[in-house]
């Protein structure tokens, strides 16, 4: 089938920042008005003041297969908000994360209705955190078999990300004039010194060996002056890690090894799906199958994506993404003509399992 790039260049104009949610609901409006027109059961919901749209072939909040992908974007330059076509090259803000893949979601449901059970939730807010669709699971959306997240990596099929902790770091001091810095008690140099024998205790994590616990720093505050030391210094540091269970083991880690005040800002759980769930060798299999010059692996992410708040869903949950590269940055493109194949293979994957009990 052929992608739909008029939907596309409309959810682009609105420029849906994920800061600004009267454009991310401007474009739910544009959506839920295209998929109302085209008879799909449609409904928004007031998420924290985001228009979150739920979409299925089939009434109520239950469909089968549910697919999620999200309608809010990173920041851009205006230029960027305009779709820019080279061939099946689609380059903009979005084409590939996660706007194209929106609309791909959008003519799957079309193209499945009164075939196949299936419903999509189009959050609002992936990009900082995901409420929007945490909200919707909470307001009883939900998946019977299966979800599919489509905002991952590309012919491949991953079963588990990893869960992050985000951990402010403080060291509080004696500040003073920098020419005299014996008389003071530097914080800055508490904050590194405790730094560094956290880092010296964390693995360290090769390119070919990704699958473990990380840490790095992200952010440092200090200071206010070049010629004066301050009375507080902070860094926030981003650690990312593959197992639930060692979340409480991770935070006294920091606590005992930096010796300095510690502020847990914000976390999320690792996710994982048993790889030899049924419905996740079906869908394999359809993706080996639509794409046999691939090889469509099963992967882990070390990134999160909204798949985590699916997880009380108690199915399998899938995520994959469609070909496109350069993701949050003025390059940003996406394959159309790749991304309707996906659409192609997604619609008679879903087809067939929902209904094959």
């Amino acid at each position: 089938m052929s992608f739909d790039t008029k939907l596309l260049a409309d959810l682009m104009a609105c420029k849906p920042v994920s800061s600004q949610p009267e454009n991310v609901n401007r474009a739910s409006a544009i959506l839920n008005q295209n998929l109302t027109a085209a008879g799909l059961h449609c409904t928004l919901e007031n998420c924290g003041g985001y228009q979150v749209l739920f979409a299925s072939t089939t009434p109520g909040k239950e469909p089968d297969v549910l697919l999620n992908a999200h309608i809010d974007v990173v920041p851009a330059s205006d230029d960027l908000f305009t779709l820019k076509l080279d061939g099946d090259i689609a380059r903009g803000r979005g084409v590939g994360d996660c706007l194209g893949n929106a609309v791909a979601i959008a003519q799957v449901l079309i193209n499945l209705k009164d075939q196949a059970s299936v419903g999509a939730i189009f959050s609002c807010d992936e990009e900082i955190g995901g409420a929007t669709t945490a909200a919707m699971v909470k307001l009883g959306y939900r998946a019977r078999r299966l979800a599919i997240v489509i905002d991952g990596p590309t012919y491949a099929l991953a079963i588990a990300q990893k869960g992050i902790i985000i951990i402010r770091l403080r060291a509080r001091g004696a500040g003073g004039h920098a020419s005299a810095p014996w008389a003071c008690d530097n914080p800055i140099e508490k904050l590194l010194s405790g730094y560094a024998k956290l880092k010296s205790a964390w693995p360290e994590v090769k390119a070919d060996d990704q699958w473990h616990d990380t840490m790095v720093p992200c952010q440092v505050q200090a200071g206010f002056a070049d010629n004066q030391v301050p009375e507080q210094a902070e860094m926030t540091i981003n650690i990312r890690y593959t197992q639930e269970e060692n979340f409480a083991t991770i935070i006294r880690l920091v606590e005992s090894l930096t010796g300095l005040e510690t502020e847990v800002t914000r976390t999320c759980k690792p996710l994982y799906t048993d790889e030899n769930a049924p419905a996740i060798q079906a869908l394999l299999a359809a993706m080996r199958q639509a794409f046999p010059d691939k090889d469509i692996a099963v992967r882990r992410m070390n990134g999160a994506t909204d798949a985590r708040h699916l997880s009380p869903f108690g199915v399998p949950i899938a995520i994959i993404g469609t070909p496109g590269g350069n993701v949050h940055s003025d390059l940003e493109w996406a394959d159309l003509d790749g991304i309707a194949k996906y659409t192609d293979m997604l619609a008679d994957f879903i087809r067939d399992f929902a209904n094959t009990r």
